[in-house]
């Protein structure tokens, strides 16, 4: 079923959520101190950037923000101008409804990379997994977690510190992509499904709330999505080995893009251009040159972190390797080559180490739809 909204009702409706008149921007303040450096992190847009577009990006919509352009939202913004342009839109919008919006919108409301995951993974499980893995690496203000037991898989999120309408907004978004992401493979009875929420009896969220056709409990805790176990081994008929893992490599970067200092992420971009460009493992003085500091000091600097060169270099390989290898249209002398090894025996080695068996195995389960 699909919903026409128009602008005026998202945007000159009254903000809906409870005691968020002009919260919003409170919250993401207190947010924004709370995560300390991290607030400086870069983050896509994604989800944003359709809210965006669907109030026809008003004015007000960077109050507040370090962002001067005009129009569409950058790709990727600082975490902590994400927040205020949250906080802008609860003070400023209905956003139940925009949540309804989403709900009733023809595809899912995400980025690439849970898109990818979405709509290529090879079952529901591991699909919803990457799902929750993209959001978690865009939302590190809220805390979400992947629960499991005999009868019921549910998805979690709760505040890491007292919040207000920021998370109750940020909580709805989260689960309403976990919804449409079950209700487009699922194929199953809506109602097995259980939304737990602390706004079930909130009159102004009851139109919001019929959007998820299924099971709404009051929650006093955490915002929760519940189904049964056994969807987890729905098959995709649309599963592809090849942007499967893409997706994969995608999630990865943004998991690490939130979790690694800024110094470690750079020495990691030179090797991964590098590798890419000139089809060898990077020495230690080509990386150190190219960003003009002395290998003494990377090495220091790596170890610092707890790790070192060979470690993120073997990483980057590794990376590339899953890429490469579930493209059947590439012959494995040619990932060999690609990814720097000079012999297909020493290609063999570290591949067996990286993945647990053989290139020629791995490419044939992959085909075959085993995960990735």
């Amino acid at each position: 079923m699909s919903v026409e909204f128009d602008r005026r009702q998202l945007e000159l409706s009254a903000p809906a959520l409870p005691g968020s008149a002009g919260a919003g921007r409170e919250d993401a303040a207190i947010a924004i101190s709370m995560l300390g450096n991290r607030a400086q992190l870069k983050v896509q847009t994604a989800t944003t950037l359709h809210f965006g577009q669907w109030l026809s990006w008003p004015d007000w919509l960077r109050h507040g923000t370090s962002l001067t352009c005009d129009g569409p939202l950058p790709r990727t913004v600082s975490l902590a101008d994400d927040l205020i342009i949250i906080g802008n839109i609860i003070d400023n919008c209905d956003a139940f409804a925009l949540i309804g919006k989403m709900l009733a919108a023809p595809r899912p409301v995400m980025g690439t990379a849970g898109t990818l995951s979405l709509l290529h993974a090879p079952d529901l499980g591991q699909a919803l997994r990457t799902v929750v893995k993209a959001i978690a690496s865009q939302n590190p203000f809220v805390l979400i977690t992947f629960e499991e037991s005999e009868d019921h898989i549910g998805i979690s999120l709760a505040p890491p510190w007292p919040m207000g309408p920021l998370f109750q907004f940020s909580a709805l978004t989260a689960l309403a992509l976990v919804y449409r992401a079950v209700e487009a493979l699922s194929f199953a009875d809506p109602a097995e499904m259980v939304l737990e929420t602390r706004i079930c009896c909130d009159p102004a969220a009851q139109a919001m709330l019929a959007g998820f056709a299924c099971r709404k409990m009051q929650s006093d805790e955490a915002e929760r999505l519940r189904f049964p176990s056994r969807w987890q081994s729905i098959q995709n008929p649309d599963y592809d080995p090849l942007l499967w893992a893409v997706a994969h490599s995608k999630i990865a970067a943004m998991e690490m893009s939130v979790s690694e200092p800024d110094e470690l992420a750079k020495i990691r971009d030179a090797i991964a251009r590098m590798l890419a460009s000139d089809h060898r493992a990077p020495r230690l003085k080509q990386i150190s040159n190219a960003l003009d500091i002395s290998s003494r000091t990377l090495v220091r600097m790596l170890a610092r972190h707890g790790t070192s060169f060979h470690a993120l270099v073997e990483q980057e390989r590794k990376a590339k390797a899953r890429l490469l290898i579930a493209d059947s249209g590439i012959s494995l002398a040619e990932v060999a080559r690609l990814l720097g090894f000079t012999d297909m025996s020493s290609f063999g080695r570290s591949f067996r180490q990286w993945f647990g068996d053989t290139p020629g195995n791995i490419r044939r389960s992959w085909q075959n739809g085993s995960p990735v």
